[in-house]
Formats: C-alpha cells, structure tokens, sequence
C-alpha cells in the first residue's frame, strides 16, 4: 500500500506540520508501509528529512502534478493549514476507493467524508459535526510524537533549578531570545540554552536530551508542547500565533503550562520571570512533571496507523 503525506514547512510558517508528519512516516514505515511525502517548504526544512522518500513542490497550485501521485495512493494524510476545502473535496475524488486522513487543529474547514485527527487536549470544544463517514480521532490519546518520545528514560527534577531551554520552534525568534536572556540573568542564577532554528539543525534525539536536562523550558505554543508534556518539563508557555493560544490556554487549565501570554507584549519578560518564580519550588515542578507525562503517553502516531490500516 502506497501511503502519501501531504504538509507544509519553511522558515517563514515553521517545521510542527512536518516535525508530527515525521512521527506519522515513522509510524507507517514501523508496519511496513511505505510513505512518501509531499511538501509545500523550502530548503529550510531538507535536515529533517534526511533518509526519507520526499518531493518538494507547492503542491497547493501544482495540482495536476499533485494529482497525478495521488491516483496510486491507498492512504492520504493532510496536515496544513493552507489547503482549501475545495482541494480537500477533489483529492476525496480522486482516491475513491482510498483512505483520507486529515489533521486538524481547531476544525479548520467542512471536511469531506474521511478520518480527522485532532490530536489536543481541548478537542470537547470544537463541536465536529457527527455525520455518516466521519471518522474522529481526538485527544490526547493520539498525540503525535515522533519516535525518539516514544520510549524514553524517567526525567530527574532537580531539587533546585537551574538550566533553562528556550525554543520556539522553526521560526527565528532570536531578538526575543536574548531580550529574555539580558532580563532573566540580573535576576536568576541560571545556566541558559537556546535552540535557534536557522542555527541549531538538532535531530529529535538531540532535543529530547536538551529537555530530559533542562530545568524549565520558555517554549512557544505550538507541536513541540507536546513533547515536553511527554517528558515532563515545566514549562512556560509564549503565545505567536493565534491557533497556539488554544492549546496553550488549555495545557494552563489541566496545570502543566504557565501561561506568560503573547511574545509581542510589552511586559512579556516580567511575565515569564513571575512564572519562573512560580516555578522555583521543588514540589511544583514535580507537580507539572507528573501532569504532562499522565496526559501524553508517546504512542499516538501508533494508535493513529493503526487506526488507518483497519478502517475497513
């Protein structure tokens, strides 16, 4: 069976579509299906496809060429924020006898007849409609993690803090980095380390690393949440963009995250020093720990193939 990911990823949008893709091609290859993926990016993103069958394109306006891929396709999976609905409905057509698979994040558009993934902790919230050949896999059951969260070693919280990883995913943050970093060290005593993505090209066993050791994490809201959910830091959440604010808000609600709200506030740094404070004490963060490893689980890329291969 041919199964084709189609997603999106550059330094101007970001890498999480492609950063869960991986995790869903990492997934399919486990079980002996071999994926391969379109993506609309740039170069920027080629490191993290090393050893993997891809083919860059814009695949949203080359869409005979698109097309023509599909026909040989028994499963597609679309993670992306800027396809149509229309070109939602005409790929349904052209794979008739097919499995569609879509990943959502906020019940984006009226998806046609297929398997939605919205792999969240506030999916209650998002009212799918329920309707004959809709499928939904929701939650944080089905939270995608590529393969290096799936079995990891149990993390060590420190009795007192004192190394702090900053990333904020595939967009270039740096002047907001070091504005944290000048602020933060007149105040703490803290070891700093930075992920910036143009220059820390980092596998994901590389990150799990910097997180199995990091203190606390200032991450942004997007994909890799999940990941320090899965292994346990604290974390403090900054806003960039209006879908992270849903998931940002909601991982504040079930304690993992504390929120210090959106990058462009004026007052953002005093907002994560008082989160860190918060932070501080022992017992909180293994508080913080224990509720991010009891909602994500690291085998919802599994759940979801299986779900695909045993549609029918």
């Amino acid at each position: 069976m041919k199964a084709v990911i189609l997603t999106e990823g550059s330094k101007d949008i970001g890498f999480g579509h492609i950063t869960r893709c991986l995790a869903l091609y990492e997934a399919f290859k486990d079980k002996n299906v071999q994926p391969v993926f379109i993506i609309n990016g740039d170069s920027s993103i080629k490191y993290l496809l090393r050893e993997k069958k891809y083919q860059l394109f814009n695949w949203l306006k080359e869409k005979n060429k698109l097309f023509n891929i599909l026909r040989e396709a028994g499963i597609v999976v679309i993670d992306s924020y800027l396809a149509s609905r229309d070109l939602y409905n005409k790929i349904s057509e052209i794979i008739p006898s097919g499995i569609l698979a879509m990943v959502d994040d906020y019940n984006r558009i009226k998806y046609p007849e297929g398997i939605v993934i919205n792999p969240s902790i506030y999916m209650d919230r998002l009212n799918y409609p329920q309707k004959e050949g809709m499928v939904y896999l929701l939650g944080k059951d089905y939270v995608i993690l590529r393969k290096a969260f799936q079995k990891i070693p149990v993390k060590r919280i420190n009795k007192k803090a004192r190394d702090v990883l900053i990333m904020f995913g595939g967009i270039n943050h740096s002047a907001l980095m070091h504005k944290i970093i000048d602020y933060l060290e007149k105040i703490f005593d803290f070891n700093f380390y930075v992920v910036e993505p143009m220059k820390n090209r980092l596998s994901a066993r590389r990150v799990l690393n910097l997180m199995l050791n990091a203190d606390i994490c200032i991450s942004g809201g997007g994909q890799t949440t999940h990941e320090l959910a899965r292994v346990g830091v604290p974390t403090i959440g900054v806003c960039f963009a209006k879908n992270q604010r849903r998931n940002l808000k909601g991982w504040q609600e079930n304690g993992f995250i504390e929120y210090a709200g959106w990058h462009n506030d004026n007052n953002v740094v005093v907002k994560i020093k008082n989160a860190i404070e918060k932070l501080m004490p022992y017992a909180e963060r293994v508080r913080r720990n224990n509720i991010g490893r009891k909602f994500v689980d690291g085998k919802g890329s599994q759940r979801i193939i299986h779900k695909l291969l045993h549609n029918n």
